[in-house]
């Protein structure tokens, strides 16, 4: 039996076809100039299968849900319902 891996997009929920550019987005905490807490970033990469496989990762089919997606990541921030308070900040 072969196995199929069946990915689909965190925005629209549009499953991934064969040779499609798909993007990853992850956020991260670099180092502020407190040094109490991170900075919150937001990474837009190309797709990379290992790097799809992150529990971390959110997979984007294209510009206009990656735009979603950072609209929403911005959006809780500035709610408050997003922090960088207890994630390891990356340096």
């Amino acid at each position: 039996m072969a196995w199929i891996e069946r990915i689909s997009c965190d925005v629209c929920g549009k499953q991934m076809g064969r040779d499609e550019k798909w993007w990853i987005a992850t956020n991260e905490c670099v180092p502020s100039g407190d040094r109490r807490s991170g900075q919150p970033t937001l990474k837009l990469m190309p797709w990379d299968n290992a790097l799809a496989h992150s529990a971390e990762s959110k997979h984007l089919c294209g510009a206009g849900c990656a735009h979603t997606y950072m609209d929403r990541w911005m959006a809780g921030f500035r709610a408050g319902t997003e922090t960088c308070v207890g994630v390891p900040v990356n340096s």
